[in-house]
C-alpha cells in the first residue's frame, strides 16, 4: 500500500463516528450562511485577538499574502505550507495564436492563476485592443485590473453576483452564437463550457496549466501543520494533498496525543468542501459566497467554534 493509499485509509478509520451525527452524512460540513455571517460580526468585535491560534495556509507559494494578512491583523499566527504548484497546461503555448484568431465577445477567466497566465498570453499577443473579460470573481478580476488598469479595469470587466463557475454561466450576457475564449485550468470543472454552450454560445477552452500536489514537505512544518487549530483550503487538488501528504502525521499525533483533535478545515468554497466530504475530514467550514473577505470571515468562525462540539477525533470503540 503506498503512503497516498495509507493516509486515505487512516483519516477513513478515524472520521466516520463522530461524522454520523451531524447533518451531513459524512462530515460535519457547515455552510456559513449570510445570517451566520452578519450574527458573527455583531457578537465578535473586529477588534477580538486571536492570539495563540495557529492557521495553516495551503495555496501555492505566493498566494496566501492576502488570507495570511487579514488573519495575522487579529493575532493569529499564520503558517504557509503550499501544498499545489501551477505547471504549465497543453495548451498554453497555443492561447496567443487563438486568442488573436477570432472577435471573441467574451474571455472568461476563472482564477487568480488563470488571469497570470492569460495576461502572459495577452502580452506575447501584442495586447490586441477590444478583448472584453469576464471574471469569476473580485480576486480574479483585480489581477487584471492591476496590470492593466484601463483595459480591465474591475467596471469593464463582468463580474458574477456570487463568485462560481454556475452563477457566471446563469448572469454573463451572451446569446446564440456568442464566442467564448475560455483558458481554464486542465483540472476546472465543465460547468462553465457547458453550461455556455446550452446557452448557445460557442467555447472554446484551452489548459493552459494545471495544479498540481507539491512533491514533498519538510517533516518539521507538517507535524506543525497537523496540531494547528485550522487548515485552509483553496481548492481541491489542495484537500487532496493534505490527506496524501499529511495524513500518516495526522492519524500519527491522534492516536499517540490524548485528546489529540483534527485541526477545523475552512475552504474557499464549496467545491473544495466537497472534496473534503470525499476525503471525510471533520468539521469543514465555508462561505456561502466564495472570496477572500467571507473565507478570511469564516476561519474566525472555525476559530470561536468551542471544543465540546468539535468532532473527537478518533473512533476508538
Amino acid at each position: 500500500m503506498s503512503l497516498a493509499q495509507s493516509s486515505r485509509a487512516a483519516l477513513a478509520r478515524a472520521a466516520p463516528a463522530r461524522a454520523a451525527s451531524r447533518a451531513h452524512p459524512r462530515l460535519a460540513l457547515f455552510a456559513v450562511r449570510p445570517s451566520a455571517n452578519a450574527r458573527a460580526s455583531s457578537e465578535v468585535p473586529s477588534t477580538k485577538s486571536y492570539a495563540g491560534k495557529v492557521v495553516v495556509v495551503t495555496r501555492e507559494l505566493g498566494k496566501n499574502g492576502a488570507l495570511a494578512n487579514v488573519l495575522k491583523s487579529r493575532g493569529a499566527t499564520c503558517v504557509e505550507m503550499p501544498l499545489i504548484e501551477a505547471v504549465p497546461g497543453e495548451d498554453l503555448a497555443s492561447l496567443p495564436d487563438v486568442l488573436l484568431s477570432e472577435n471573441w465577445d467574451w474571455v472568461c477567466v476563472t482564477s487568480p492563476e488563470a488571469a497570470k497566465v492569460f495576461l502572459e498570453a495577452y502580452a506575447a499577443a501584442g495586447a490586441p485592443v477590444g478583448v472584453r473579460c469576464a471574471t469569476v470573481g473580485a480576486a480574479t478580476g483585480k489581477v487584471l485590473a492591476t496590470a492593466h488598469p484601463e483595459t480591465f479595469a474591475l467596471d469593464k470587466q463582468f463580474i458574477p453576483s456570487k463568485a462560481n463557475a454556475a452563477t457566471l454561466v446563469k448572469e454573463l450576457p451572451c446569446d446564440q452564437g456568442s464566442l467564448v475564449l475560455y483558458p481554464a485550468s486542465k483540472k476546472a470543472a465543465t460547468t462553465l463550457e457547458e453550461g455556455l454552450e446550452a446557452r448557445g454560445a460557442t467555447v472554446v477552452r484551452l489548459n493552459t496549466y494545471s495544479t498540481e500536489t507539491v512533491e514533498s514537505l519538510d517533516l518539521e512544518l507538517v507535524a506543525q501543520a497537523v496540531s494547528a487549530d485550522v487548515v485552509t483550503f483553496g481548492s481541491p487538488t489542495a484537500v487532496r494533498a493534505w490527506v496524501d501528504l499529511c495524513g500518516a502525521a495526522l492519524y500519527d499525533r491522534l492516536t499517540r496525543v490524548p485528546g489529540a483533535l483534527q485541526p477545523a478545515y475552512v475552504c474557499i468554497g464549496e467545491t473544495s468542501a466537497e472534496a473534503c466530504a470525499e476525503c471525510e475530514l471533520p468539521d469543514v467550514f465555508y462561505p456561502e459566497n466564495p472570496g477572500m473577505d467571507g473565507w478570511a470571515e469564516t476561519v474566525f468562525l472555525a476559530l470561536d467554534l468551542p471544543k465540546s462540539e468539535r468532532w473527537g477525533g478518533l473512533n476508538r470503540e
